[in-house]
């Protein structure tokens, strides 16, 4: 019995590892909007997606920045010179990866975009942007 059960773990995790690597399609990134959405091209069409599980500082002065900059006791200067530094950074990361994937996760009905995982190579960078972006974890609620 015991050896059953771990044939059968063994069997479901190679099952999810196919599985999540299938969910895996090719991007083009066309355009970085700020530090967690972009444009890109899959199959053809053009989409914007935001990247799941983070929220970066806004790029410019609008309401969501004022209030990013309420929440966070700063200025809204600060706050937009974040915002362009992680566009930067995120940026960098995907012109300099020519083996983009993603995984969608979800689609942000509000904004009409979806909402996934990036990949560059072997880089989450979904990931990345929170440890070196100046990104912070955001639970995506739609």
């Amino acid at each position: 019995m015991k050896r059953f059960i771990i044939t059968m773990l063994i069997i479901l995790s190679v099952t999810e590892i196919v599985t999540a690597k299938a969910c895996l399609e090719n991007i083009k990134i066309t355009k970085v909007t700020d530090g967690d959405t972009v444009k890109g091209i899959i199959n053809g069409k053009e989409m914007s997606i935001r990247l799941s599980g983070i929220d970066c500082y806004e790029t410019s002065k609008r309401d969501r920045a004022y209030k990013q900059a309420y929440l966070n006791k700063m200025s809204i200067e600060d706050v937009v010179k974040r915002g362009k530094e992680s566009k930067e950074i995120l940026t960098n990361i995907l012109k300099n990866n020519n083996n983009i994937t993603i995984r969608f996760t979800d689609v942000d009905k509000r904004y009409n975009r979806n909402v996934g995982i990036i990949y560059a190579g072997d880089i989450n960078v979904n990931e990345y942007m929170v440890q070196n972006g100046g990104c912070m974890m955001f639970e995506y609620k739609n």
